[in-house]
């Protein structure tokens, strides 16, 4: 529309407005989808949008009178579909007082902002025929990101109260078999994940089933303290606890923001278990089997096959290149980040289902399980100790304090290879 040429013009037909006078100025204060001008103009051509009333009658929309007033809900809808999309918005909270009128420039503007982010980018920006992938980084160092990042939450788990009893030896069967049980959903979990998302590009680095699957060795364990009436209870999905529910949604949320971030749980989880889980699974053998390393039975895996990677034959060298490929990733600045952050999560994830386990025994909620050998063992040390404590004490001949010398030696050698894991 041109500039004002006077008002000299005849204002279109507009219900309601049949009293208002040909100055443009007093349409102004009476619409408002014209205070700031025609709604159908271009920015660009008309910036103070000082227009007549008869300038007004020369957009299309409004030959016929207000292409708005007595319209149905479908009707407006139907109208504002027909709005160009290089139409301005209109800022409601500069125009006169109408709710009526402030509600349909609101319409107006919810339509074209629609139209316009359909024709540009996220962001704002003019779509590009192609995306932009972003810069990967040469030298991520993934798994030196995680160990440094989550160096603060490791040390909040091993100082967890059912972390720290179990170290010291203090947990029994049923704390135990409650934590087996829900790691057995949660390994589950994971693993379905890790199968689904195996071609991602950076997953598929540490994906290796065959070498370090837990779920069927936790089912297994859990068959050997319960039985496997129990065990088929115990591993139905309606019996999964909060803690655990909390666990399995953060690693699918993870998983739908970016499949990436999954390397984040496996790292905290398979590599946990390859270090530090093996100082745990001594702890059960001296603490809970009542065995010593000079026992036949310490190499045996009855109830501990969680622990024992049949599939890996030297533990350090698959950890090593476990580390090196995560390092090799090829991911972008923003995504390691997030991955570290996961990490974070993942050890915050655990300390919970650490607690949750110390309530549950607390309030007397864990499942009872079965008589297994570990009580009659525990029976026969403590008579073993009460027959040996009545016996007179004799020196040891030099032979065999030279044995048990070197005996120590190897203990101690290999634990300290194990604190190193």
């Amino acid at each position: 529309m041109p500039e004002a040429s006077g008002p000299t013009m005849t204002m279109p037909p507009h219900p309601g407005l049949d009293m208002i006078s040909e100055n443009y100025e007093d349409l102004k204060k009476k619409c408002p989808a014209f205070s700031a001008g025609c709604p159908y103009a271009k920015t660009e051509e008309y910036n103070t949008m000082a227009a007549s009333v008869g300038d007004i009658s020369k957009c299309p929309a409004f030959q016929d009178g207000c292409p708005f007033s007595d319209k149905s809900k479908t009707e407006l809808a139907a109208l504002i579909e027909t709005v160009p999309k290089e139409h301005p918005l209109i800022n409601p909270h500069e125009l006169p007082s109408c709710h009526d009128g402030e509600l349909l420039v609101q319409a107006l503007n919810a339509f074209l902002s629609q139209i316009r982010r359909e024709a540009e980018g996220v962001d704002g920006s003019p779509k590009l025929e192609e995306d932009v992938a972003p810069e990967l980084l040469e030298d991520p160092q993934l798994a030196a990101a995680m160990r440094e990042g989550t160096k603060a939450v490791h040390r909040a788990a091993e100082n967890s109260v059912f972390t720290k009893r179990f170290l010291r030896g203090q947990i029994n069967l049923e704390e135990y078999g409650r934590y087996i049980n829900s790691l057995y959903f949660i390994y589950t979990s994971m693993e379905t994940l890790l199968e689904k998302h195996k071609n991602h590009p950076t997953v598929e680095l540490i994906y290796f089933p065959e070498e370090v699957n837990r779920r069927e060795a936790l089912l297994e364990d859990m068959e050997y303290y319960y039985g496997k009436a129990q065990v088929a209870k115990l591993i139905s999905p309606d019996t999964i606890t909060p803690a655990v529910k909390s666990y399995i949604e953060a690693m699918e949320s993870a998983c739908k923001k970016n499949p990436a971030l999954l390397i984040a749980h496996s790292y905290s989880r398979y590599l946990g278990d390859l270090s530090g889980g093996q100082i745990l699974a001594k702890r059960l053998k001296t603490h809970i089997f009542h065995l010593s390393e000079k026992d036949a039975e310490w190499d045996a895996k009855d109830g501990l096959h969680f622990y024992h990677f049949e599939n890996i034959g030297n533990v350090p060298e698959f950890k090593d290149m476990y580390r090196e490929r995560l390092n090799a990733a090829r991911v972008d600045a923003s995504t390691r980040d997030l991955v570290v952050a996961e990490a974070v999560k993942s050890f915050e994830l655990n300390i919970a289902l650490f607690d949750e386990v110390e309530q549950l025994s607390q309030k007397n909620l864990l499942t009872p399980t079965k008589v297994t050998v570990s009580q009659a063992k525990a029976e026969e040390k403590v008579e073993q100790v009460q027959t040996d404590s009545k016996k007179s004490f004799t020196w040891p001949s030099a032979t065999s304090l030279a044995i048990g010398v070197a005996a120590i030696g190897v203990v101690a050698y290999i634990y300290q290879k194990m604190q190193r894991a």
